[in-house]
């Protein structure tokens, strides 16, 4: 990144190392306390430009696993109290079921096909605007950053919140291909699309009735998946998002007399069934990618009020994760080559900052009564304490 200049590059070269290592709440006093920069130097430095999606998109090119990726997008609450805090509103918190008074982000991150890890790339707050929808919002979001994903993205993954026609006119519109995959409401308002002949007068006929969902002989049955789980998939018409999308329909049978079912669909209409509930399975990863900067990174910590830090802090959080995540993939391969055996790959964030924490503090401790690892003594009790309160990784 050359246009990052060498003080702040050795300042994100600090922050990252701190916010990996400390135990408890990421904020500016425990930032101060945990590095030898003052805190004071976090605050002012929180509010200077950084481009977070040209950094997050250099970490993942160096994820040792590569597959193709794909995005996804999903909006998280943020407590924060106090009356002055760019940003402050009421927004949906799924902890509790309800809307509350704090922030919210929205978050979109590209996810590995193959070895299924969620990489944080873009994080912007949710500041409500008199003449945009919350909905429009989102889609601002994957438009603005839109020329910095990979080209080889092609499908933004989505709930059910986003199925709505405001959002997906404004995605598919975009100057790139990008198909959304995601999930309708189980009473869709669908209709067959006719494929006869047809009479030859007046406007040719589109439609042939209505989609009811106790009847899928009309749908191509893709086989069962799982005991009394079977798939069906059709192309059909959504009257209210007025488009034509593939439309894959998970049947649970185990109940014959109330069989229950779920809607996922795509705007690409090449895809099968199975394809897109693949694609659907992955978006769940985002979930876990936000849980892990809210509980080890300090997603929920920070003590600014400004929209310029509070950027920043969300943007450093989410990254730190993806920092952890492909250095300890990259140590467990190392693993594998020395040894055939290791297990599969565990992702434990918690592990990896205590093994930080107790690095930094073993290394201090040596600093203070003057000793080094020249003894094997000494080094056999260094590296046996970095496990202290940790997992096999």
């Amino acid at each position: 990144m050359p246009d990052v200049g060498k003080w702040q590059s050795k300042f994100v070269d600090e922050l990252f190392k701190t916010v990996l290592l400390i135990q408890g709440k990421v904020n500016f006093s425990s930032l101060g306390k945990h590095s030898h920069l003052h805190e004071k130097t976090y605050q002012r430095r929180y509010r200077d430009n950084f481009d977070f999606e040209t950094f997050n998109v250099e970490c993942i090119k160096q994820r040792p696993v590569k597959g193709n990726l794909v995005a996804a997008v999903d909006a998280t609450y943020i407590s924060k109290s106090g009356k002055k805090t760019e940003g402050l509103g009421q927004f949906y918190n799924g902890c509790v079921g309800k809307t509350m008074k704090g922030l919210e982000l929205s978050e979109i991150a590209l996810i590995d096909q193959v070895s299924r890890h969620a990489y944080a790339f873009s994080a912007k707050q949710t500041i409500d605007q008199e003449d945009q929808s919350r909905l429009m919002l989102y889609a601002e979001h994957v438009k603005s950053c839109v020329k910095t994903m990979p080209e080889e993205v092609k499908y933004l993954l989505t709930d059910g919140y986003y199925s709505k026609q405001p959002f997906i006119d404004a995605i598919c519109k975009l100057d790139r291909d990008l198909e959304i995959v995601g999930k309708l409401r189980h009473d869709a308002d669908l209709q067959y699309l006719y494929e006869g002949e047809q009479s030859g007068q007046g406007r040719p006929r589109e439609y042939d009735g209505k989609v009811y969902f106790d009847d899928f002989s009309r749908f191509d049955d893709e086989g069962e998946i799982e005991k009394d789980v079977h798939l069906y998939v059709q192309t059909l018409k959504h009257k209210t998002l007025k488009r034509i999308i593939r439309v894959a329909a998970l049947v649970d049978k185990s109940d014959p007399d109330k069989p229950k079912h779920i809607l996922l669909f795509s705007t690409d209409l090449k895809l099968s069934a199975k394809e897109i509930l693949e694609l659907y399975r992955l978006r769940f990863q985002i979930e876990f990618l936000i849980r892990d900067a809210k509980q080890f990174t300090g997603l929920n910590h920070c003590q600014a009020r400004d929209a310029e830090a509070l950027d920043f802090h969300f943007n450093s959080s989410m990254s730190a994760v993806n920092l952890a995540k492909i250095d300890l993939q990259k140590q467990h391969q190392l693993k594998q080559h020395q040894d055939p055996n290791t297990p599969d790959f565990v992702f434990s964030l918690a592990s990896y900052k205590r093994k930080n924490f107790c690095h930094a503090l073993l290394k201090r401790l040596l600093s203070m009564l003057e000793l080094n690892l020249t003894s094997k003594k000494v080094s056999k009790a260094f590296y046996s304490s970095l496990e202290f309160g940790t997992s096999v990784v």
